[in-house]
């Protein structure tokens, strides 16, 4: 089986770049490598996740599955008052997320994990997921049952997911584990939705 995006150690051979890219308003300059999630560039289903997400002006705020760290990068600085979790279980992307978010100081953090087993203890009010869809459904919808369970009462997870990806499917396993959820963007085949936690997310 070919290594992709989702290998824990990626054995494929560095070569990392810069590229530029303005998102919501913000001027970006991102260090990239191979073996991690869409290397050349921002890709659309990011972009309109970043475009989409209403957060908290002051909340704690988890990018699950982050790449190189383009969403905390971008969301940290349009909301300058949150704090930042991110994760992923690719460790040169974790190394890339580290080095692309120095800047913003303490309130930005990363870590590697599976999942959201990194957490620990912590309850964030938000999650953004733009799923590992190459990891198969199973890991998925894990992250969906793990989101649902962390996230504090009122919490948000929000997804990007194409609809020849299963975006059908993953609305309606969506449904089963969140009080509400809302198809907030659409564009190019790609649906985001903002999936809220009832008042006690284990029901």
């Amino acid at each position: 089986m070919s290594e992709h995006y989702y290998s824990e150690r990626p054995t494929a051979k560095s070569e990392p770049r810069l590229f530029l890219c303005r998102v919501r308003g913000v001027d970006l300059e991102l260090l990239s490598d191979a073996g991690v999630f869409s290397k050349t560039g921002l890709d659309f289903g990011t972009r309109l996740l970043i475009e989409t997400v209403e957060l908290p002006d002051d909340g704690f705020v988890v990018d699950l599955g982050c790449g190189y760290g383009v969403v905390g990068a971008a969301l940290a600085r349009v909301y300058p008052y949150t704090r930042w979790l991110l994760l992923d279980i690719n460790s040169r992307a974790v190394e890339l997320a580290v080095e692309n978010t120095t800047a913003l100081g303490e309130r930005v953090r990363v870590a590697r994990s599976d999942g959201l087993t990194a957490l620990g203890n912590e309850r964030p009010d938000a999650i953004l997921l733009n799923p590992p869809i190459r990891a198969g459904k199973s890991v998925v919808y894990r992250m969906f049952d793990e989101a649902s369970v962390k996230l504090v009462p009122g919490g948000v997870l929000w997804v990007v997911i194409h609809k020849k990806h299963g975006a059908d499917s993953a609305r309606n396993f969506l449904d089963t584990r969140f009080a509400k959820v809302e198809m907030v963007g659409r564009k190019s085949g790609y649906h985001v939705f903002r999936c809220l936690t009832g008042a006690d997310p284990q029901n």
